[in-house]
């Protein structure tokens, strides 16, 4: 069964080597890298093909003109010949088995996509594991179940690229150009919508994080707030099953990145000094409506405490003293 792996990539001479060699290292072998560039000005090219010099598995071609990132990714999954698409990236890794054991689990689970668990690379001052966090349950999981809690608790359960791996015959329109930066989690989504899913606990591959990638510039930018609010109303259908109104979606969307933006910004791994108009709007109301709710929250769980409530006799004896004293002292 052959395997192409998708690898769009643009100015990765940094990293792009490790990423190759992490792909050629592979324990199953009936596989095509495929490399999209889009227009690279570094070394890209001539790393990639002193690679595809040695090994006739990989495939390199340069785009005419600048895509981005998603329009890569679908010209990339365009020249794919395999049976299945296993996305991968510039500064990725994958561990050597890898695909053996992602391919093994679509064979023997009739899913149309497995996910697998990843070991995060730091190589940035910003931590993104709130953003980025895996968290399914092993093994076989609906598609209508995994929708659900995904939205439901606002993250990405699936994963991103380098920890997916999915049947050709989903690929569809490919990934969602409408989309900022969730266009992995809308494409996952409507592979599932009439189909399963399947996850690999195991960390078979390596998300490196650092500021020039694009988790990091779209999370400095905002533009993953307009991501979600366009997420909640294509897939509203499923809001409603769970019993959540839109408003409600967008609500809790607001506080939960407003904790993550309030949380980077507080530990100085974040500012706003380049924002301006929109996004800076966003990034104070989030960071606000996060800061209430924590107090409110933090209320709640005082007056519902037992020491609370074991200690109401002697709040309402002192508010008495404290009323008949300034009755005295008004007499």
């Amino acid at each position: 069964m052959l395997v192409s792996i998708c690898m769009p990539t643009y100015n990765g001479e940094r990293y792009i080597a490790e990423a190759i060699q992490s792909a050629l290292d592979q324990t199953y072998e009936d596989f095509e890298l495929l490399v999209s560039d889009d227009c690279s000005t570094d070394l890209t090219a001539e790393i990639v093909h002193e690679f595809a010099r040695r090994d006739k598995r990989i495939v390199y071609w340069r785009n005419e003109s600048r895509l981005g990132l998603f329009p890569n990714y679908n010209e990339c999954m365009t020249q794919c010949k395999g049976d299945l698409i296993k996305p991968f990236a510039q500064d990725d890794l994958l561990s050597p088995k890898a695909v053996e054991l992602m391919v093994s689990a679509y064979k023997n689970n009739n899913v149309a996509l497995v996910c697998c668990g990843k070991t995060i690379l730091n190589d940035s001052p910003v931590s993104f594991s709130e953003v980025v966090e895996t968290v399914l349950p092993p093994g076989l999981s609906t598609g209508r179940a995994v929708i659900e809690q995904s939205l439901k608790s606002y993250r990405n359960l699936i994963g991103e690229p380098v920890t997916v791996l999915f049947d050709a015959k989903r690929v569809g329109k490919g990934f969602s150009e409408n989309y900022y930066s969730l266009g992995d989690l809308e494409f996952w989504f409507r592979i599932l919508q009439k189909s399963d899913a399947y996850y690999l606990p195991e960390e078979l591959v390596t998300f490196r994080q650092h500021p020039e990638s694009t988790t990091f510039k779209k999370l400095e930018d905002m533009t993953w707030v307009l991501d979600f609010f366009r997420l909640g109303k294509e897939y509203s259908s499923y809001l409603e099953r769970l019993g959540i109104s839109e408003e409600e979606f967008f609500v809790g969307f607001l506080e939960r990145a407003g904790e993550l933006i309030d949380r980077l910004v507080t530990s100085s791994e974040l500012n706003v000094k380049n924002l301006g108009g929109f996004k800076e709007v966003a990034f104070y109301s989030m960071r606000r409506a996060a800061q209430l709710a924590a107090k409110a929250r933090a209320y709640d769980a005082l007056v519902n405490s037992t020491s609370w409530r074991i200690t109401a006799p002697l709040r309402y004896i002192k508010t008495r003293i404290e009323n008949n004293a300034q009755f005295d002292r008004k007499l």
